[in-house]
């Protein structure tokens, strides 16, 4: 889309969704969502390559399956989220909020994160590929 010779692709920026956004399967991908609210949205399989998700709230979000290489999640809150087969490769993890969330299989492969991230109990994130930054 362009508006007054400037070109926006996919800007979400800001938006809010609530726990009834069912985007199952939707290619999300480049999106602008930095501090979108998709709070318990249910996003199975989803795509966000490169999506900027920065400082959005995807607090009890069901984010199985998803494909987020290289998708920007600085101090995204993803609280209580299921990211159970998430593809988190090549991701910016720095200043996340992981507390509670299901992080069984999920791939983290040159993600990086940092002393702010949080994680969810014992989890050990370099065990799943990440480096700290």
């Amino acid at each position: 889309m362009e508006v007054d010779g400037c070109e926006y692709k996919n800007l979400l920026s800001g938006a809010i969704m609530y726990t009834i956004t069912r985007l199952i399967g939707a290619d999300l991908s480049g999106a602008n969502l930095h501090g979108a609210y998709l709070n318990g949205a249910n996003m199975l399989s989803a795509k966000f390559h490169g999506t900027i998700l920065s400082g959005a709230d995807l607090t009890g979000a069901n984010l199985s399956k998803t494909s987020m290489k290289g998708a920007i999640l600085r101090n995204t809150k993803l609280n209580n989220a299921n990211l159970y087969n998430a593809d988190l490769t090549e991701t910016d993890l720095r200043g996340a909020s992981f507390t509670g969330s299901n992080m069984t299989n999920v791939d983290l492969s040159d993600a990086i994160y940092d002393s702010f991230t949080k994680w969810p109990g014992e989890f050990d994130p370099e065990k799943f590929g990440a480096k700290i930054s």
